[in-house]
């Protein structure tokens, strides 16, 4: 008599490596979209006009996020694209290296513009909770990469 493992069936490195790749692109588009939003129309996220200090902040800490967010997309859809040849060892040490800034300077993003700038416009707390949920999911999903890898 055979006994059946009743483990859950595990995905495939290669489609993992994909999978991951094209939940950290969304979570970098949505970063992209919204910072420049911040970026082009901050009355959408803050009650009064930013002046002087609160307004360069207020500039660089979005164009930061855009700049970031857009290499995160631009590295995920590398690795999503190239061959599963080639996603190993050292590209992928460097892909999640790369998401990594892009988490840190998202988590710095959302840290300075709640804190400091006292965001609390119409956007603010959707882009709060949509950063939220998708840093979350990002962090699990990096943490099991790394074991996986």
């Amino acid at each position: 008599m055979s006994t059946q493992s009743k483990t859950m069936p595990k995905i495939d490195l290669k489609m993992y490596v994909r999978v991951v790749a094209a939940v950290f692109s969304i979570s970098s588009a949505t970063a992209f979209v919204m910072a420049l939003l911040r970026l082009l129309n901050p009355e959408l996220y803050y009650l009064e006009p930013l002046e002087g200090t609160n307004l360069a902040i207020h500039y660089f800490i979005s164009g930061l996020m855009v700049v970031t967010s857009a290499i995160g997309f631009l590295n995920s859809c590398i690795v999503m694209n190239r061959s599963a040849a080639q996603n190993v060892g050292r590209n992928i040490t460097t892909w999640l290296l790369l998401d990594s800034l892009f988490e840190t300077s998202r988590v710095l993003y959302v840290f300075i513009c709640e804190i400091i700038l006292k965001g609390k416009g119409i956007l603010q707390l959707y882009e709060l909770l949509i950063s939220a949920a998708q840093y979350l999911l990002d962090s699990f999903l990096y943490c099991q990469m790394i074991l996986k890898h």
